[in-house]
Parts: C-alpha cells; sequence; structure tokens
C-alpha cells in the first residue's frame, strides 16, 4: 500500500511512495511542510525565525526517517540520472555553506556588542569613550552586509521537473522551503538602510529639530543598535553621555544579544541535521 508524506491537494507538493507502515512519520512530513511553507506569508522576526529553524530541524528528522525506509532507498539509488544526484548535493552543500555564514557572522557580532557592553561598565562618572568599539562593530556590519548581499544573489531554488524520481523530488521540496527561510534569514540579519535623520530618534539628547515631524518607523533591534552606534561614531561623540542615555545604549545591545542566541542554538541544530541528511544520501547513493 503507497502513501504520501507531501499532500497534492494542500500544498501542491510532490509525492513519494510509502509503505503503511511509515503513515505516522508521513503525516508528520507534510504537517511540517505545509507549516512552514505557510508561515513563510508571516512577517519575519527573530522569535519568527527561531521558530522556522527550528521547525526546519524537525522536517530534516523527517527526512531522515524516510531515508531509512527500504522502498525510498531503491528509489533514490536506481535510476537516478548522475545530473540530478549532483544537483541534490550541491543542493544540501549550498545550505551548509549558508549555514556557517549565518553562525560566523552572528558570533562576530555578538563578540562585537561584548566590547561595547564591557566598555559601558568602565565607565567612570559618565566620561568615556565607545567610538572605537562602535566604530568596529559598524566595521563588521558592513562585512556582514556584503556577504549577506553575495548569498543572497547565489542561493537558488531548485531545478524541478515534473517526471521526477520520487525520493529525489521529496529532497528539492525540502531544499527550496530551506533556501526561502535563508533568505528570510540573511535578509533580517542584513537589517534594512537607515538615513541619518531616522537614526536621531534613538538617542534623545542628541534629536534632531525635524525628527518629531517625521514618520516613525518600527526598527528591529538590528537596525537600532546600527542606528545608535552608528550615531555615536558620526557625532564623535567622545564624553558626557548620560546615565539615562548609557540605559539606553545597554537595553538595546541586550536585546540584540538575546536574539542573536536566540538564532545561533537552532542554526547550530539544523546544520547538524544538514550534515546528516547530507550523509544520508551519499551512503544511499554509494551502496
Amino acid at each position: 500500500m503507497a502513501s504520501s508524506p507531501i499532500s497534492r491537494s494542500s500544498c501542491h507538493a510532490r509525492s513519494i511512495s510509502l509503505p503503511s507502515r511509515s503513515h505516522s512519520i508521513a503525516n508528520q512530513f507534510e504537517e511540517h511542510l505545509c507549516r512552514l511553507r505557510s508561515s513563510q506569508t508571516a512577517s519575519t522576526s527573530s522569535l519568527s525565525l527561531s521558530h522556522k529553524l527550528r521547525g526546519l530541524s524537525d522536517l530534516y528528522h523527517c527526512v531522515d526517517e524516510l531515508l531509512q525506509l527500504p522502498t525510498n532507498q531503491r528509489t533514490l539509488s536506481q535510476n537516478v540520472p548522475a545530473k540530478r544526484v549532483e544537483e541534490v548535493l550541491d543542493g544540501s552543500l549550498s545550505l551548509l555553506d549558508i549555514c556557517g555564514v549565518l553562525r560566523d557572522i552572528l558570533l562576530q557580532l555578538k563578540g562585537c556588542l561584548q566590547d561595547v557592553q564591557s566598555t559601558l561598565r568602565r565607565r567612570c562618572s559618565g566620561e568615556f569613550s565607545i567610538t572605537k568599539e562602535a566604530a568596529e562593530y559598524l566595521k563588521i556590519r558592513k562585512m556582514a552586509k556584503k556577504t549577506i548581499k553575495k548569498c543572497l544573489g547565489s542561493i537558488k531554488k531548485s531545478n524541478k521537473s515534473n517526471d521526477e524520481n520520487a525520493a529525489v523530488g521529496m529532497l528539492k521540496d525540502v531544499e527550496d522551503i530551506s533556501v526561502d527561510i535563508f533568505r528570510s534569514f540573511l535578509s533580517y540579519i542584513a537589517g534594512v538602510k537607515q538615513s541619518r535623520r531616522s537614526s536621531w530618534s534613538i538617542f534623545p539628547k542628541f534629536s534632531h529639530p525635524s525628527a518629531e515631524k517625521e514618520k516613525m518607523i518600527p526598527m528591529s533591534n538590528t537596525d537600532a543598535v546600527d542606528a545608535t552606534l552608528g550615531l555615536l561614531v558620526c557625532q564623535k561623540r567622545k564624553s558626557g553621555i548620560d546615565l539615562c542615555q548609557i540605559e539606553n545604549i545597554r537595553s538595546q545591545i541586550m536585546k540584540f544579544e538575546s536574539e542573536i542566541q536566540d538564532l545561533v542554538e537552532p542554526l547550530e541544530c539544523l546544520s547538524r541535521h544538514l550534515i546528516k541528511t547530507r550523509a544520508n544520501v551519499l551512503n544511499i547513493l554509494s551502496n
């Protein structure tokens, strides 16, 4: 008896032959995939990205279990053109590279933010400078944005055909939702370009006369930290920052550090799942 882990009627996804005993894992696969596809229409935030990464890990866990079924192993290992096999392996390698890039960027940013926090803690009567640390953070952010732009330009969805091998098609469907989520992740970390004028409201003491006349647009913690530290460097403000403004900076940084931690953990978990799935595919193809 055969069943499909992806419902064509509800998700327009590819079907794959499975024995009846695999109904449970097949249903889990369908649910995870449909849920992730539906979540892509929602607004992006660090919390939603964390949930998506965890959901993607659950999806890859289902894929690994499906790949253990003899029927799917035979489907994947027999009559699959070398070109299609190469595309699947290249796709998984690309996703692993993106995982590594995102993890490195987040950890670099976290390190720079910790340096800024350390300087803030060493303040003496409000007389101190964080210009050097702020400038270093902004330098890393600039480099990160260039790397992210390059990643966004290179990451692509898989090439699929109507007569695709069922097991290969399943892997490509999972690759495609992974690409969509990574694009959202990359765009979120890149942030939006803030004008100098829109940055004034972040730092009340330095408020620009016309700032209140402008329409306020909610900013993510990523953009808020960029704007605040960018303003400090721009103003070359070396002393006289009062305690209220110090706490404002620290609060923004702590929120962003918390976001980074909430993203790094599921990202590392997902990376392990990607490695495991790739290893399973290679083992099946080599037997």
